[in-house]
This record gives structure tokens, C-alpha cells and sequence, in this order.
């Protein structure tokens, strides 16, 4: 111990003696002449431009809403899924969470077992609605379940789209 306080002692002793090597080195540096700044670049000048409507819509006044004779018109061409019926169980599970484990066959045609993330295993048939985007069971074969979902659009209409759950092998 009284070595390391020794030699920070020694140490402490020597940078007092280099000071003065540093005075005149700040001072050479400041007989140095100053060098100018560079210029500042050129900018084109700001030449402002006439506001020209056309005919688009001014940015000073609010707009308006679109009428509801074009709302009208626009979503009855569009393809709507059933909102008024109640959801099933399998609604509440993204598809990402839900895996086909196997079909079973019997006289009404083939079902589905759909196993959830939580380990449970239900009987999906023909027409059951799955997944959170309103999915309806539309095929079911040996290896995979066919869902028919809806996606809003953003414009106040649902496209469809196809989706398949393919056959996992049991962990």
C-alpha cells in the first residue's frame, strides 16, 4: 500500500514539473494569426409562386364530406361480411395461434380439429367462422382447412381473400 502512494506521490510531482512545458506551448498557440472562416456557400434566391386552385380543393377552406349518395354507391358494390350474428369461439384467436391437427370423416362430410395455443381442441365444420378477420370455413380436405376472410378495405368496404390452414404433425 504505501508503494502505490509512493509512486502516485512521484507521479503527481513530475506533471507539476511539465507544467511549464504547457504554458508555453498554450501560448505559442495563441501567437498563432487566426485563420479566416470559410465563406458560406451560395443559395438559390426564394422566388414564391402564384397559388393556382384549378381545380382542386383550396387548403384554406375545410372540407367538406363526400356526399352519401356516393358512399352509397360505393359500398353497395362492395362485398360486406355478417356483422349481426354472434361470434364464435374460434373468433377470439388470431390464425397465427390456431393449428389444424387432424380431419375426421363421418356421413355429413369431414370436420376439422383445430388445436389453440392454450393446448384445447375444437370441431370445425363447414360454414364456422374462425381467426380475427371474420374467417368462414369454406373447404376442409385430408391435409388442410380453406378459410374465406375479410379485410376492410379502408374505404368502407371488405375484401376477400382465401387463406389455408395446412396439416402439423402432433408434438
Amino acid at each position: 500500500m504505501r508503494v502505490v502512494c509512493l509512486l502516485t506521490g512521484l507521479l503527481l510531482l513530475t506533471a507539476c514539473i511539465d507544467g511549464d512545458d504547457l504554458s508555453h506551448y498554450v501560448a505559442e498557440v495563441r501567437a498563432r494569426p487566426v485563420a479566416p472562416p470559410d465563406p458560406l456557400p451560395k443559395t438559390a434566391e426564394f422566388v414564391p409562386e402564384a397559388y393556382q386552385p384549378d381545380s382542386k380543393r383550396s387548403p384554406f377552406v375545410q372540407p367538406q364530406p363526400e356526399s352519401t349518395k356516393q358512399a352509397a354507391n360505393s359500398t353497395a358494390a362492395c362485398s360486406l361480411p355478417d356483422n349481426e350474428r354472434s361470434p364464435e369461439v374460434l373468433e377470439r384467436y388470431s390464425l397465427d395461434n390456431l393449428s389444424l391437427r387432424g380431419t375426421l370423416g363421418d356421413s355429413r362430410g369431414l370436420s376439422a380439429l383445430i388445436r389453440t395455443q392454450d393446448g384445447v381442441t375444437h370441431r370445425v365444420g363447414m360454414g364456422q367462422r374462425m381467426g380475427l378477420n371474420l374467417g368462414e370455413v369454406v373447404g376442409i380436405t385430408a391435409n388442410e382447412l380453406i378459410l374465406k376472410e375479410y379485410i376492410p378495405d379502408g374505404k368502407g368496404c371488405w375484401e376477400s381473400r382465401e387463406t389455408r390452414l395446412v396439416l402439423t404433425a402432433t408434438q
